[in-house]
């Protein structure tokens, strides 16, 4: 069983060579393009688990490959390789969608841990053995959901990162008739401007400046699957307007096209947004609010879910002992008792990355709360003297007590926001989105 399919990008045939005869000996599959050309090439064939990518080649840039691909194979990992990087834009293509990024000469083994990482967690059925089950409160989810995919209606599915949305868009499209047919995902954040049209509706040869041929958009390789439209609150303006639409003619045109085109598929959205309040400051359409809310759930946080946390762990846990080939694992008391004050900013991804690391770098046996928080112990849930205002709300609290952890992490970090973020078993992405939203500076202040 291989460790997954990574597509290496890289012009140096020296370094390209080196990569891969080290990743097959890990047990990898790899497929080494030395130009974006190929790149591009490998991309249309099938989505790699990983793509591992130099940012400056000769006929292109892995920048360019992730902005054309990304958005089809939103869920594969980026990781960007360059002799010329500088912070700004390591921080910029991260916030793009990248998952990491090294500076030539780089540390192989460490590279190579990070991959075995990623793809760990990829390969995690977990997720969905796990989602839906539980409390009352994920069974009637999941009931509904269930009912959703037996009528030919949009949902919009709410939730904070991490919280498994495309799960649930997934366990539509599953449970429903059109299991068969395809599903797409679409990460609208991630569409570039110039070339969204295309990517979404397709376009006919000499359309545009470098058309050659004609291309199928989402839209079209949907057919009359499921297009799942993820972070529809990063849709700009005009693609609004574009979607909605298509949503009440069900017909659409390539760029460049004449011919009208049906649109069969049935739409799934998600967005960590408040689209009702972007709404009322005009940032979206509230027309096409009113066609994509029309079956709406929303996920919980984990730490809204400490009813069923317990159970999360023990199925998480046993699911990745085997996957990993051990027989079992017994996760102990201080496990759960330190899961029980933890925040989870990341929520069920952040448990399956923990667990997940936990598992791989102990003896498979036990899981224990110095496994499960190797940067250190977990302080309670109150902020960090333990102490509690009797007139802050919830939101207040949680906030404080989620400061209070990530301002840890970066303490322990020495302020390294990469370390932080793998401390906590998040994104660097994610872990930038919660430092702006409590106001916690570059300065750990």
């Amino acid at each position: 069983m291989t460790a997954g399919h990574i597509l290496v990008v890289e012009d140096d045939t020296t370094l390209g060579m080196s990569l891969q005869q080290r990743l097959v000996l890990e047990g990898f599959t790899v497929r080494w393009a030395r130009s974006a050309a190929e790149a591009h090439a490998a991309l249309k064939d099938a989505a790699p688990d990983i793509i591992l990518s130099d940012i400056r080649l000769p006929d292109g840039d892995g920048e360019t490959i992730m902005r054309q691909h990304f958005a089809r194979f939103g869920l594969v990992p980026v990781i960007f390789m360059t002799a010329y990087g500088d912070i700004d834009q390591a921080v910029r293509l991260v916030r793009d969608g990248a998952v990491d990024y090294v500076s030539k000469p780089f540390d192989l083994d460490g590279l190579v841990e990070t991959l075995h990482g990623i793809s760990r967690r990829k390969s995690s059925g977990s997720e969905i053995g796990t989602a839906f089950s539980g409390s009352s409160a994920m069974r009637k989810i999941g009931a509904t959901l269930l009912r959703a995919a037996e009528i030919d209606l949009p949902v919009l599915l709410l939730g904070e990162t991490g919280t498994g949305k495309e799960v649930a868009a997934r366990y539509v499209h599953e449970a429903g008739s059109r299991r068969n047919l395809p599903f797409v995902p679409v990460n609208c954040g991630a569409l570039p401007a110039d070339l969204a049209d295309s990517l979404l509706f397709g376009h006919e040869r000499g359309s545009f400046t470098g058309a050659s041929g004609v291309h199928r958009g989402f839209f079209e390789e949907a057919e009359g699957g499921t297009l799942f439209l993820d972070e529809i609150g990063d849709l700009s303006p005009i693609l609004q307007v574009k979607l909605l639409r298509v949503l009440e003619t069900r017909e659409f045109r390539r760029l460049g096209g004449s011919e009208t085109r049906s649109f069969g598929a049935r739409i799934v959205c998600a967005t960590n947004k408040d689209l009702r309040a972007m709404v009322t400051d005009g940032l979206f359409r509230e027309d096409l609010w009113f066609r994509i809310n029309v079956i709406a759930c929303k996920l919980p946080p984990l730490r809204d879910r400490g009813e069923e946390l317990a159970s999360l762990l023990d199925d998480i846990a046993s699911a990745a002992a085997a996957r990993l080939g051990y027989s079992g694992v017994i996760v102990d008391e201080t496990a759960y008792d330190a899961a029980k004050r933890h925040s989870w900013p990341g929520n069920i991804r952040e448990l399956i990355n923990r667990v997940d690391r936990a598992i791989a770098m102990g003896d498979g046996r036990a899981l224990s709360e110095a496994a499960l928080f190797p940067e250190g112990p977990v302080q309670t849930d109150t902020g960090v003297d333990g102490t509690l205002d009797v007139n802050a709300t919830l939101s207040e609290v949680r906030d404080a007590a989620e400061r209070a952890h990530i301002k840890a992490a970066l303490a322990r970090a020495d302020g390294s926001p990469k370390d932080a973020a793998e401390s906590l078993g998040v994104s660097r992405t994610t872990l930038w989105e919660k430092m702006r939203r409590l106001n916690i500076g570059p300065n750990n202040s």
